[in-house]
């Protein structure tokens, strides 16, 4: 698809020339057969609103109304998220930090931006509590894993189970107005980035291959990633000279060092001084987290209202997003394990899907890029068609190139709600725009 002129100028002047097919654009052709005046203010409405209202129903008639029912822990608090999403039936009860903390942004971000139900606090809340109680009593690492009550099934766990937890906690003080959780979330973040700091920080990529190499205190893109999501948000409720300098950190290391100046992919894992290493990793493109943190990327370009940034990141999402195609079955793949000798991992997971969605559309909604919407409508028709399975209560969360065999034991709470969210978000400003390109940079 990205390899032939989509629309023709006068067809891309507003962004209701987006070809969605049953969800509610049209493409090019069929445009152009509809009578005259199909880039009107209510043809433009009429589109965008039934792509709203897919997203609405996805996440209100199905996704909540399930994940209250057989994955929210409402008598201890927490997310209990080993579900056969074919039936409902819990596999075990069990818990993570990951989770925890992932689940409590969710539900704190609900209710922030789309619907101040008290439920929705309130399951943030609970998370909160349980959580919280488990917070080490050192600079460690959130224990990985926890029962139903709480009671630890692991040692510590890695920099991500820390990481979330401050995610979930900053977007929790926004929703509770409990300013103590910022501050709490800010401390974690903070030490968290001391540890990574450390020449002695242990982390091991092992979703390379068995054999990879350890790298001493490696330097990973999927940290700064994190790292740049918890900082921007909280500068998104107000300056904050320390997220600030994180946020500038997280740019700085994305563009300038792990985005490989001679296939202009970003590696993965790099050296602990920011240089290459000799070894099976200088050829490893995580594309999965590549194309997310493009996104995270976009958004922080739109937040400094600076073009040449967006533009400049733009190039880099697009050129990930090409290259991690299957062109064949639909679909992106998330990790080239050699870019020399282009052997890839060919399974497909959901998350990776769905950031080219939040992508795409960011793009389209402030460029228009015409790229972006046929990409995004692609994209959209794959993942309906491969992970959202009829009878099903979850969407897939993974399953093989095919999607034939899936995943079944798990209700995805995070990279699912979170796509439905930010899009329908995007959405209701385009529908407010009666589908103009937003002006943010004039």
């Amino acid at each position: 698809m990205r390899r032939r002129q989509f629309m023709s100028g006068s067809l891309i002047a507003g962004i209701g020339s987006l070809s969605l097919g049953a969800y509610g654009f049209e493409n090019a052709e069929t445009a152009g057969k509809r009578k005259e005046g199909f880039l009107s203010a209510d043809g433009i409405k009429l589109s965008l609103e039934k792509l709203h209202d897919r997203y609405k129903s996805d996440l209100f008639d199905h996704f909540i109304p399930n994940m209250d029912k057989w994955v929210i822990d409402h008598k201890n608090g927490g997310f209990m998220c080993s579900v056969d999403i074919t039936n409902g039936r819990q596999v075990n009860s069990n818990k993570s930090a990951w989770f925890e903390g992932r689940g409590m942004w969710t539900y704190s971000f609900l209710y922030n931006n789309l619907d101040k139900n008290p439920k929705y606090l309130e399951a943030a809340r609970k998370s909160k509590d349980f959580i919280l109680k488990l917070q080490p009593k050192d600079n460690s690492f959130w224990t990985s894993s926890f029962d139903r009550e709480g009671n630890p099934l692991s040692g510590p766990g890695d920099i991500y189970s820390s990481l979330f937890v401050a995610e979930g906690l900053a977007e929790f003080a926004k929703a509770s107005g409990e300013k103590q959780y910022f501050t709490l979330a800010k401390k974690v973040i903070l030490s968290c980035l001391d540890r990574y700091d450390s020449p002695d920080y242990d982390y091991y990529v092992a979703y390379l291959n068995p054999d990879a190499p350890k790298i001493p205190a490696p330097r990973v893109l999927g940290h700064w990633m994190v790292f740049l999501r918890a900082a921007t948000q909280i500068l998104e409720n107000g300056p904050d000279a320390e997220m600030q300098k994180l946020a500038d950190r997280c740019l700085d290391a994305c563009l300038n060092h792990h985005l490989n100046p001679e296939y202009k992919l970003f590696n993965e894992v790099l050296n602990h001084d920011m240089s290459r290493p000799d070894n099976s990793y200088k050829d490893f493109a995580y594309t999965g987290h590549g194309i997310e943190t493009c996104w995270m990327l976009l958004f922080e370009a739109a937040r400094r209202k600076d073009k040449k940034l967006f533009d400049r990141i733009a190039e880099v999402f697009k050129r990930h997003v090409i290259v991690a195609h299957d062109d064949v079955y639909g679909g992106y793949f998330r990790a080239l394990d050699h870019v020399g000798n282009n052997t890839w991992k060919v399974d497909k997971v959901l998350w990776l899907q769905e950031e080219v969605l939040i992508g795409t559309l960011f793009m389209t909604e402030h460029t228009g890029d015409s790229w972006a919407q046929e990409c995004f409508n692609e994209t959209l028709e794959y993942v309906h068609q491969k992970f959202d399975i009829p009878g099903n209560l979850f969407w897939a969360s993974a399953g093989d190139r095919y999607m034939k065999d899936y995943a079944r034991f798990r209700a995805e709470h995070y990279h699912h709600p979170r796509h439905l969210m930010l899009n329908l978000l995007a959405v209701k400003r385009m529908l407010n725009r009666k589908g103009k390109v937003s002006n943010l940079f004039d």
